[in-house]
């Protein structure tokens, strides 16, 4: 068969052998190009990875902290129909007639002096009053002599003090106070209120913050890579 294939190559004129050449090199290099790996084409492909993240731990604490709550109360108030000040007990009505400083000796002659307050109660309830006097003696000294009586409802008299030793400076130079007995206040009274008030307290608070912490994982991700496949596959596949 072979000297058969060589006696036909022989028998061939030059353009046909030409011709013949040409295609075999066509056929080879179609071949070539058909199974070769000559196409670069790209490709997914999953790729496992290392990587560091940060994750926020809860951590909890407790601490003490003050707070304002409303606090109710019963308080007792006190009313009045008069004017101020608001007083259970108030002092029977009486009026001051007059008044008068005396000079006199005593009987060994000695100066002394006396103090005269003339006063009408004038309430439905006698008491004991009581008069203080501030007195200015010759020479500008000044001293405080007192004296109390008792006085009946509806009655008048004169309370009087004495001092021994020295002359009043003149018949006028004193002043006076007077302590009168009391009497129940027809308008006081007193009632049970109900109060708020805001007060500050304390107790326990539960707190939380968050704490950083690292930690090296494995992950996965689609990367891009490249392979060689042949033109026949490549026309084929993509």
């Amino acid at each position: 068969m072979w000297q058969k294939c060589t006696e036909k190559w022989r028998n061939l004129s030059t353009e046909g052998k030409a011709l013949a050449i040409v295609i075999a090199s066509l056929v080879v290099i179609l071949l070539a190009f058909s199974f070769l790996p000559i196409m670069r084409v790209p490709y997914e492909v999953e790729e496992t990875y290392q990587t560091t993240e940060t994750y926020y731990v809860q951590d909890s604490y407790t601490v003490e902290e003050s707070y304002i709550v409303t606090e109710y109360y019963t308080d007792i108030e006190i009313y009045c129909d008069q004017e101020p000040p608001c007083q259970e007990n108030i002092p029977i009505d009486y009026t001051v007639i007059s008044g008068q400083g005396v000079n006199y000796f005593e009987f060994d002659g000695r100066p002394a002096c006396r103090v005269g307050l003339v006063i009408e109660n004038t309430d439905a309830r006698g008491g004991i009053f009581t008069v203080e006097s501030l007195i200015t003696l010759r020479g500008d000294l000044t001293t405080t002599i007192s004296a109390s009586k008792y006085i009946d409802a509806g009655d008048t008299k004169t309370i009087t003090a004495y001092y021994h030793g020295e002359a009043l400076k003149t018949l006028s130079s004193f002043t006076y106070s007077i302590t009168a007995p009391t009497k129940d206040n027809p308008s006081y009274r007193e009632e049970e209120v109900t109060k708020e008030r805001e007060v500050i307290e304390y107790g326990e608070v539960t707190k939380y913050e968050y704490t950083p912490v690292e930690v090296t994982v494995l992950k996965t991700r689609t990367v891009t890579d490249y392979k060689r496949v042949s033109l026949l596959d490549y026309l084929i596949s993509y």
